[in-house]
């Protein structure tokens, strides 16, 4: 009896069997992104216990005031929330790219590259955790942790204009000789937008904040003294929480699967707006301008010169 081709919609069994080849693969790496999660919130639980152990051993030091305790949970929420947000991205991407019907022919480069763009986004993670120990606190405040945040949204903006390179039709057709799916094409080129518009506004946002503090005679905001109740980090966590509610909540029509009936509707301001390729482009302009005025404050303020923030922020 003759047999039918499947619909062209509906993966053959050839492909379906490289599709769960791709799932092992990807599997394997957030296996590694897992581990080095791991490590960083292992170090999160160990900065606690230390900041817990005097009120756990009852030991007798002067006892924290409730600004403080305030302080250290929200710093520590800002990490935990952060942390889950870019884990998951980082692993649906994974999802989307490698494994998943139509099937994507990938250079090896353009593996490498995606990749080694995981990586880098998640260094940041590491040192954040590490500068919420007390050992750090106790001297500079949270003057590295808010360094290593601001690190993670310029590197992560650094890695969104590469990935608009990555994904240009001259790298990915012609130099990589790659064809992905694309429907995967539209979506990220949403997303893309959409994270280099959100991330450079709250980035000027934080920085402006930040300047603001200084410029006003308060030569490290991130350092408050004894009895200062710390004004600027409870804005600084609350502005790094709302990122991560717009970036978690405008982009979960990508990242968890939704009916195709119900997707478009989930969509807010300005997604409404970046659906195509050619409306994304004043989006991606606008956010260049913010990257830019970003670099002259941090300039301005000296970002690079860890020396003197070390000295400017010792308790």
């Amino acid at each position: 009896m003759a047999t039918k081709d499947p619909p062209a919609d509906l993966p053959t069994e050839a492909e379906k069997d490289l599709i769960r080849q791709g799932e092992r693969t990807v599997d394997n790496l957030k296996r590694l992104f897992a581990f080095m999660f791991a490590i960083s919130f292992g170090v999160l639980a160990t900065s606690a216990i230390e900041e817990l152990r005097p009120v756990l051993t009852n030991l007798s030091v002067p006892p924290r005031s409730t600004a403080a305790w305030l302080l250290i949970f929200e710093m520590w929420s800002v990490f935990v929330v952060t942390a889950g947000v870019f884990y998951h991205q980082g692993a649906k991407f994974l999802d989307n790219r490698y494994a998943r019907h139509p099937i994507s022919e990938v250079h090896p480069f353009g593996f490498a590259w995606d990749y080694l763009t995981l990586v880098i986004t998640m260094v940041p993670f590491f040192f954040m955790a590490h500068s919420l120990h007390p050992s750090v606190t106790h001297v500079v405040g949270y003057t590295w942790f808010f360094g290593f945040y601001i690190a993670l949204l310029g590197s992560g903006l650094i890695l969104l204009v590469l990935a608009q390179i990555r994904h240009s039709e001259f790298v990915r057709n012609r130099l990589f000789g790659e064809i992905l799916a694309a429907t995967e094409i539209a979506i990220e080129g949403v997303l893309r937008t959409y994270w280099l518009l959100m991330n450079s506004f709250i980035l000027l946002l934080i920085l402006l904040l930040f300047s603001a503090y200084v410029w006003a005679s308060t030569p490290c905001p991130t350092s408050p003294k004894q009895g200062e109740i710390p004004y600027f980090l409870y804005l600084f966590g609350a502005l790094a929480l709302m990122r991560d509610y717009l970036d978690y909540r405008y982009a979960w029509r990508f990242l968890y699967p939704v009916r195709p009936d119900k997707a478009l509707a989930l969509d807010r301001w300005p997604l409404t707006r970046i659906r195509e390729p050619n409306d994304q482009k004043p989006w991606i302009l606008l956010a260049y301008i913010f990257i830019i005025v970003s670099l002259v404050i941090a300039y301005r303020l000296r970002f690079w010169d860890i020396g003197y923030w070390a000295a400017t922020c010792k308790l």
